[in-house]
């Protein structure tokens, strides 16, 4: 890419005058409904709870001085939306630019953000479109605002930069735009990353572009609070070879495995799980080649299931009119050969069929997040997935949830969703591997590898300068999850839950603050108690304790008491 041009004005800053900041420039004319001050009229679509709070932390961290921040929420969650209503608060401090790679983002983003700010102009900048000039938003292609002549004219004109799908922004592609717009400069544009999954599948760090995550939800407390759908697995049994399958950058390369599975009559298995278990569920497939693709709707339509497929040779006009029968119903299932993993939405999907085995946690996020979406009458969406042995690394249910390596089971039965799992791995030992010819039910919660530990009938995690703790709820065998930061009052994450659900949602939270977390299982623990420990635990008056695992858990259980004596000041549990 060409050197970047000049600026041509400078990119907005704190008014130190007033005190005034581009986010604030806004007034609340519904409660809690915040407008742009070019607009009294109250916007479509407007924020949910977790979405105001995204918009907030960009503001707060722009404050901060974070100017490249991430925004990391699941399929489902609203992303669009979040940047719209961001773009529409900052209409006064200058122009916004929003970048996506494909055209199904493009013009999800145009939509919404004419649905959320009426009042701005929004022009595409793609291929032959050119419609920078007089419009507020613009709304353009990474492959062609890339270009020298294309980027050029926008360079000093924008004051607020979206990435959507931003897991892809560490390619050389979003780097030399950004660059080139001035994001990596001290007084540069704000700019912000949206995505569902917060890592690459080629294990490129995002952190070479994005200074900081601002903000993050997870799955399992989108679900509990009711605005995604409960998930249901099935794993199929196949005769897959995976020692006879190619990879490349840490996963199965597509062409290699699609040749294994019609090898392994897996695609045939798929057909039949499909039939047997969702058969009156509409669904979308993936699968690793076009190949596949084919082979597998042929197979649907051969047990009366109606199925098409598309890949990314089919034809706009075509690809659109195979999508619309989807949401009519004309049409059961969709297989694709991994062109529907972004930018695609139909809510009325109940099952997603991942015949394309991966050990990418980023990969697999995307593909079953088109399912997660809620619809009336839809009670779950069904997640069918292709076995494979432990050694694997295959992704799974459990790498929806976030959870660590080793910390998911899977257990026999007829399919279950997760609440249902977690209740049943609270009530009973896992039971023997059994032969299963067709499916197996995969549980979320298993054993969690983190380090728990249990205080006065509650279970609690240290994460970092905060506790998070399990403790009963008001009704039997249900619990809360509760976070007590050492410097703030405690908050309630999820009520009401079994308790490894809750335990869940908990680790989820964890997670999320990125702190580091103690396993259960790490080597330290062994070790003999430290001379520190020791002191700590002399003026603790706590002990004896041999190694420093034991000592962590003395010291744990004595933080773990005062969080529990904060909780009940501020009566937050029961």
């Amino acid at each position: 890419m060409t050197a970047r041009p000049a600026r041509t004005r400078p990119a907005p800053r704190i008014e130190r005058a007033t005190g005034r900041h581009p986010l604030d420039q806004q007034h609340d004319d519904q409660g809690d409904l915040m407008t742009s001050t070019t607009d009294t009229t109250p916007p479509h679509l407007p924020l949910r709870p977790y979405q105001r709070e995204a918009v907030e932390a960009v503001r707060q961290n722009w404050y901060r001085g974070v100017r490249r921040q991430l925004i990391v929420l699941p399929t489902g969650a609203g992303k669009t939306v979040v940047f719209s209503h961001l773009i529409r608060r900052r209409a006064n401090s200058g122009r916004a630019l929003v970048i996506a790679h494909r055209d199904e983002l493009l013009r999800q983003a145009a939509d919404k953000i004419r649905l959320v700010a009426p009042d701005l102009t929004v022009g595409i900048v793609q291929a032959e479109r050119d419609e920078h000039a007089d419009a507020h938003v613009i709304v353009a292609s990474i492959q062609t605002i890339a270009r020298p002549h294309r980027i050029a004219p926008l360079v000093g004109t924008i004051s607020t930069i979206v990435v959507d799908e931003a897991h892809h922004a560490a390619a050389r592609t979003y780097v030399e735009a950004l660059e080139t717009l001035g994001s990596f400069d001290d007084d540069g544009p704000l700019t912000v990353g949206v995505t569902a999954t917060a890592g690459r599948a080629d294990g490129v760090a995002l952190g070479t572009v994005w200074q900081d995550v601002v903000y993050q939800r997870g799955i399992l407390q989108m679900i509990v609070d009711g605005y995604l759908t409960d998930v249901r697995a099935l794993e199929i049994t196949t005769d897959l070879d995976y020692n006879q399958v190619n990879t490349s950058g840490g996963d199965w390369t597509d062409g290699s495995l699609g040749q294994a599975m019609e090898d392994g009559h897996a695609i045939e298995a798929a057909a039949i799980a499909y039939e047997r278990y969702a058969a009156d569920r509409p669904g979308v497939a993936f699968t690793p080649t076009i190949a596949t693709a084919e082979h597998l709707a042929d197979q649907l339509r051969r047990r009366g299931i109606t199925a098409e497929h598309l890949s990314g040779l089919t034809a706009r006009d075509d690809r659109a009119a195979i999508l619309r029968r989807l949401h009519t119903g004309e049409t059961q299932v969709v297989a694709n050969a991994q062109v529907l993993t972004e930018g695609f939405d139909e809510p009325r999907v109940s099952c997603v069929l991942i015949a394309r085995p991966t050990t990418s946690a980023t990969l697999f996020t995307q593909m079953a997040g088109r399912g997660l979406r809620l619809y009336p009458g839809k009670d779950d969406c069904l997640l069918l997935t292709l076995a494979g042995p432990p050694e694997s690394g295959l992704a799974t249910i459990a790498t929806l949830a976030g959870s660590l390596p080793g910390e998911q089971q899977v257990r026999p039965g007829d399919g279950e969703t997760l609440v249902e799992a977690a209740a049943r791995a609270q009530a009973e030992q896992a039971r023997a591997t059994g032969t299963v010819v067709t499916g197996r039910a995969v549980a979320l919660f298993g054993r969690s590898g983190l380090s728990w530990v249990t205080v006065d009938g509650s279970y609690v995690l240290a994460c970092g300068d905060a506790a998070l703790i399990v403790r009963p709820g008001e009704q039997p065998d249900r619990w809360r999850a509760i976070n007590v930061p050492r410097n703030g009052n405690p908050t309630v994450l999820a009520d009401q839950l079994t308790l490894e659900y809750a335990q869940g949602v908990a680790e989820e939270f964890a997670r999320g603050t990125r702190a580091k977390l103690a396993r259960a299982d790490a080597p330290w623990r062994a070790r003999p108690v430290s001379e520190a420990q020791k002191r700590i635990l002399k003026r603790l008056r706590l002990g004896p304790a041999s190694t420093c695992g034991e000592a962590s858990d003395l010291i744990a259980a004595h933080d773990a008491r005062k969080a529990l004596a904060r909780i009940d000041q501020h009566r937050v549990a029961a």
